[in-house]
């Protein structure tokens, strides 16, 4: 990784490469370079740099200094990630909400939200015997079925917790990572807001009406509902397979928190044999 961001056309002379770890995934990292901080990640996803342009020209990401189809290079937010901060809970809920409606006014289109496609490339990853790989694709077409949208879409950030928002020190509030950014129905961006934030179900229409203050859109109850099974599903997969590749237990535990609340407790049992 030093070799690779050495050789980036935006750098004259590196001083420092500091690994980020506070996120579960990425490769990120902070860059002293030229007497400034940087903060540059390896991205897998085409849509994530073009999103991250648009959105700071919104003034609700940091400025892109530099990007290729491996690296992007942002100005360093200097401060915490919005999980870290002492703001209340509702206050918390209150500026993602804003990004969130913010960022599906992102003219760009990225890639459109393929369901079913998404949750047959996790199992995909995954070793399964034939049985649990048959029961959990009858799991995705349960849930997928009513997931197939191609009109009232927007730019949606698609991993919207709090740990993807950073709160400088200087009072303002920033949206990063667009690494699951897609075109999407707006009720996908809030499911899976509530969703990877292991929100109680009673903080749901204080969710919805925050959002509401500040767009304009009418959100579809039952169909929030759906995308909200669905995002359920497809995290625990995804923190099943990191605990499979990592051993960590902090994984095998936030899958089961989200299947919990879907009521799908069967796929731990089977998961685990």
């Amino acid at each position: 990784m030093v070799q690779a961001l050495n050789s980036l056309a935006c750098f004259n002379h590196i001083e420092t490469i500091t690994p980020i770890v506070a996120g579960l995934s990425s490769h990120c990292y902070q860059v002293y370079a030229d007497n400034k901080r940087f903060f540059a990640k390896k991205i897998t996803s085409p849509n994530e740099s073009t999103l991250s342009i648009h959105a700071a020209s919104l003034n609700i990401s940091p400025k892109v200094i530099y990007h290729d189809k491996h690296w992007l290079v942002t100005q360093f937010i200097d401060g915490k990630n919005l999980s870290l901060s002492q703001h209340t809970f509702d206050e918390k809920i209150l500026i993602a909400t804003k990004l969130m409606a913010q960022c599906h006014q992102i003219v760009a289109k990225p890639t459109e939200l393929a369901p079913k496609s998404i949750a047959h490339a996790l199992i995909n990853k995954m070793h399964l015997s034939k049985m649990q790989e048959t029961e959990l694709l009858q799991i995705t077409s349960q849930l997928t079925s009513q997931l197939e949208h191609t009109t009232n879409l927007v730019c949606c950030h698609g991993d919207l917790n709090f740990s993807n928002i950073l709160y400088s020190l200087k009072k303002e509030a920033h949206l990063v990572d667009y690494e699951c950014g897609c075109s999407a129905p707006v009720e996908y961006d809030l499911a899976m807001f509530i969703a990877v934030n292991n929100f109680a179900k009673d903080k749901i229409t204080t969710i919805i009406e925050l959002y509401k203050a500040h767009s304009f859109a009418d959100i579809d109850l039952p169909l929030l509902n759906h995308y909200l099974l669905f995002c359920y599903f497809i995290n625990g997969l995804w923190y099943m397979d990191a605990y499979n590749k990592t051993d960590l237990s902090k994984f095998a535990c936030l899958a089961n928190q989200q299947w919990q609340k879907s009521s799908l407790n069967n796929i731990k049992i089977f998961i685990a044999d």
